[in-house]
């Protein structure tokens, strides 16, 4: 079995940079200064993944605002407006807002400074119906997944695999949240395969659901035209998740809310029940949902914590 461990989402920000930002703002410091301490960071924790042996690097997201803003801001047809909480976390993002047709052009700002983040590489976007379901808008949201998933994610998508990008995280916690709509699940299936159109043989796909059990909504998830399903397992029992997979699954097998390192024995014990009870034909590793709430120290750990365990894995399960 290939099993590729990998750290995806927001990654937190250290004392520095957060000082820098405020300092900007406040007139204190330039900008040289605020991107000097990004870099830092950037440095550090693609040192970490290094240091942990991932399989797959990422640069952190550290300059995204949220998982919406980079899109909005380079995209036409959409404003960040509205301040809304991150489910129920001590956090919060601007909603993307309509107010016009949707478009975009190559790939946001983010990526075009990303030659220091080895390749193979992870990058991860919101997927439609989040994105959908997290916009103001007073029309019709399945309308708008599918807008999104064409004009905005698919584009995107295309031009990040172009970059040396493998696997396309698609960040799903709205789903096992607050539910889905019985009749959107065409067209969310429609979203995910207009999203994936233009990808190369070889780039991988994974939804993950998290913040929620995923074990209600388990058969039609497989059906979702993905590479692999993410599920959340602080939230989810594996037992609930059927077998006879023929789609991948990736482990969400560290919690990313809490401040326990978990120990890498029990984890793999976990993980290869799961691998054995759905008979899922490949396997990536990460963590429950992304790192951003945690300690910057404590974090740390967690991508080094996630190399030894998919270090393990691969023995366990080649």
């Amino acid at each position: 079995m290939k099993v590729q461990a990998y750290q995806h989402g927001i990654y937190p920000r250290s004392e520095d940079v957060v000082a820098a930002t405020r300092g900007l703002e406040r007139g204190r410091v330039g900008r040289d200064e605020v991107d000097a301490a990004f870099a830092a960071d950037r440095a550090d924790f693609v040192a970490a993944q290094r240091e942990a042996g991932l399989d797959l690097s990422s640069d952190g997201l550290l300059t995204w605002q949220d998982v919406f803003r980079p899109l909005v801001e380079s995209a036409a047809g959409l404003e960040a407006r509205t301040l809304v909480r991150w489910f129920d976390n001590n956090s919060f993002f601007r909603a993307p807002e309509m107010t016009g047709d949707l478009s975009i052009d190559g790939v946001p700002d983010v990526y075009r400074s990303d030659d220091d983040v080895p390749t193979p590489r992870v990058a991860t976007l919101p997927s439609p119906f989040l994105f959908s379901r997290a916009a103001q808008s007073s029309g019709d949201r399945d309308v708008l997944m599918k807008d999104v998933a064409r004009e905005i994610l698919a584009p995107v998508a295309s031009a990040l695999a172009g970059r040396g990008y493998e696997v396309l995280h698609l960040e799903e916690p709205w789903l096992t949240y607050f539910g889905i709509e019985p009749e959107s699940w065409d067209d969310f299936e429609k979203a995910l395969t207009d999203l994936r159109s233009g990808l190369p043989d070889g780039t991988a796909v994974v939804l993950h659901v998290y913040f929620g059990d995923a074990a209600p909504h388990i058969e039609r998830l497989r059906r979702l035209p993905v590479d692999a399903i993410g599920i959340d397992l602080v939230e989810t029992d594996p037992s609930s998740l059927g077998s006879g997979w023929d789609t991948g699954i990736l482990a969400g097998c560290l919690d990313g809310r809490s401040s326990l390192i978990e120990p890498v024995d029990s984890i793999v014990e976990l993980v290869t029940d799961l691998v054995g009870r759905t008979g899922a034909p490949s396997l990536f590793v990460s963590s429950s949902c992304e790192l951003e709430l945690l300690p910057r120290d404590l974090a740390r750990q967690k991508v080094l914590r996630l190399g030894e365990i998919g270090a393990r894995l691969r023995e366990e399960l080649s």
